[in-house]
């Protein structure tokens, strides 16, 4: 009897998929560069990759759970770096590192899980929506998609690679809950939606307007009654809801203190997006280059959808007609979706981005290639008519994106471990250095440059009356600690941005908000010290808005998970 109520309320054990392992060395493939000497430090983002686990990585140590702030980016002075930016990502590569992995090898640890779960997820999404077979093809497209590619040898943007991990388990996790709406789905979706934002929040809500259209298509196909149909409807909007709960620790600080940046400096010059428009020569070109600008630029990155994906893709459409109003319908939806995301990367849009000003966020409309590797991913399954021959395009599809995979390796630099790798990348490409609300002008330099070049301890404050002095006694990646001795009291300036949520602390005493106060056109943090000998902390702490975003964060993980995890003593599941 015991055994009997086990096997009704847990899962079985899963058989092993002879396709998902396949996947998994078809994927390998993609990945094999990365276990070779060097790093592709020249691609775009690439220093980004590394200086920014070394700020995350300084933060943990320094006691922030959820770090926020870059205490070296700025030149030193710092920026809230990670009160703006998703960091599931980081939280991988800190965990290859705390493992005892460097930062670089760390970073290229998590690419190539990435790589791998990658297409585990849109084999897991195929196998659902298509079988195992076309299953396996659409997850071999989506992890050689030219733009896939791109993401990690090209552009090096790990954040937006990991978030290709996640759409179509999203995909999945609602499509799932549409036909069956338990308080499982419904965790699994909101798992699924929320990690997706964690990982790359650009995506995640370039990627919304999608997912919504599809669980808009699969309630119009459920075969259920009226109010069946408001049920499923009202359990998508759940797992909606819960996702965006899932990631308020990022997305509450993210919209609600964008005021306290300059975010002009982000979406200006050649971050304006009605520079990046694409049109159809980028798409259908062949060309594969390193350089980053505009498109079109000589050398510069391809924008392209790929010949045999699109090849596939069209094949499905051509034969849409041809096939079973069941398979036809998700044949024509991903079709019109890819029609739809190319019409919004051409300049024919920019209408459209000048009516939600709230796109420009994106940055560039060429973003939108991540999607349409998710719809010509599916699309691509459904393309290959003949399943005996669906191995065969699996191996065309890797040799044809194969040369995408070598990347252009450099040496290590010594610096690369450290903070001073951010100093340089900062002082070689001055447009970098973040600005917040109070900084009237960037900095052109900065009194910790040379402190990081020697390579000693850092000073990072001073006392501006005459007389006074400062003893450090250590900085660290969210704080920093000191003496300040003064006859007649001083005001003292530290290095660093002046930001909502710094705490200053003098002999355990903290000092009331009114108290801290902006200087000089950077905006640097500042004090008044009363005379004598006093032990100052500065400490970077939450501000309401952030403690609220964290709470919530974890109350919706904490719910998701109670949904999610099996209960033995409740038998069946319960459909909502």
């Amino acid at each position: 009897m015991r055994a009997s109520l086990l096997s009704r309320s847990w899962p079985r054990p899963l058989r092993p998929d002879p396709y998902a392992w396949l996947v998994v060395a078809f994927s390998l493939f993609a990945a094999l560069p990365l276990a070779g000497p060097g790093y592709f430090f020249d691609a775009h983002d690439a220093p980004h990759t590394i200086f920014f686990l070394t700020e995350f990585d300084a933060a943990l140590r320094d006691g922030v759970w959820y770090p926020g702030w870059a205490t070296d980016q700025a030149l030193g002075y710092g920026y809230p770096t990670f009160v703006f930016y998703s960091p599931l990502a980081y939280y991988g590569a800190e965990g290859f590192h705390l493992l005892g992995a460097g930062k670089v090898a760390a970073i290229k640890w998590t690419w190539a899980l990435a790589t791998v779960a990658s297409g585990l997820a849109m084999y897991a999404c195929g196998r659902h929506l298509l079988g195992r077979q076309r299953g396996w093809l659409a997850a071999v497209v989506y992890v050689y998609m030219p733009y896939h590619l791109a993401d990690l040898y090209v552009r090096a943007a790990l954040a937006e690679y990991c978030a290709f991990v996640w759409m179509p388990l999203a995909l999945l996790a609602f499509h799932r809950l549409v036909e069956e709406p338990t308080a499982r789905q419904v965790g699994l979706a909101g798992l699924a939606y929320g990690a997706l934002l964690m990982t790359h929040h650009v995506t995640g809500l370039a990627f919304t307007p999608l997912l919504a259209s599809y669980v808009l298509f699969c309630l119009l196909r459920a075969k259920t009654d009226r109010p069946g149909r408001l049920a499923r409807a009202a359990a998508a909007l759940a797992g909606a809801l819960l996702g965006l709960g899932v990631a308020a620790a990022l997305l509450l600080p993210a919209f609600g203190e964008r005021r306290f940046i300059n975010q002009e400096q982000w979406v200006r010059a050649s971050y304006d997006y009605a520079l990046h428009f694409l049109h159809p020569a980028h798409l259908l070109s062949a060309a594969w280059g390193y350089a980053p600008g505009r498109p079109g630029t000589p050398g510069g990155m391809s924008f392209q959808l790929g010949a045999v994906p699109f090849l596939l893709a069209s094949a499905a459409v051509l034969s849409a007609w041809h096939r079973p109003a069941r398979e036809r319908a998700p044949v024509l939806f991903f079709g019109g979706a890819t029609a739809l995301l190319i019409f919004l990367m051409s300049p024919l849009s920019a209408f459209l981005w000048r009516l939600l000003p709230v796109a420009a966020l994106i940055q560039f409309p060429w973003r939108l290639l991540a999607l349409t590797a998710v719809t010509l991913a599916l699309l691509s399954g459904q393309g290959a008519k003949d399943q005996g021959l669906i191995l065969v395009w699996g191996v065309v599809v890797l040799l044809a994106s194969f040369p995408y995979t070598l990347p252009h390796n450099t040496p290590v630099p010594d610096m690369a471990e450290g903070p001073l790798l951010t100093i340089e990348f900062e002082m070689k490409y001055t447009d970098m250095r973040g600005m917040t609300a109070w900084t009237k002008e960037m900095p052109p330099d900065s009194p910790l440059v040379e402190q990081y070049r020697a390579g000693g301890p850092l000073v990072t404050a001073e006392a501006l009356a005459s007389g006074a002095t400062v003893e450090m006694i250590r900085a660290g990646g969210a704080s920093d600690e000191l003496w300040v001795r003064s006859p007649q009291g001083t005001a003292l300036r530290f290095y660093t941005y002046y930001f909502p949520g710094w705490r200053v602390y003098v002999d355990g005493r903290r000092l009331a908000d009114g108290e801290l106060r902006p200087e000089t056109v950077y905006g640097l943090l500042t004090v008044d010290i009363p005379p004598g000998e006093h032990h100052v902390l500065l400490r970077w702490g939450d501000t309401p808005l952030r403690l609220a975003g964290k709470a919530l964060t974890l109350g919706c993980l904490l719910l998701a998970g109670g949904l999610v995890r099996p209960w033995p003593a409740l038998g069946k599941r319960r459909r909502l």
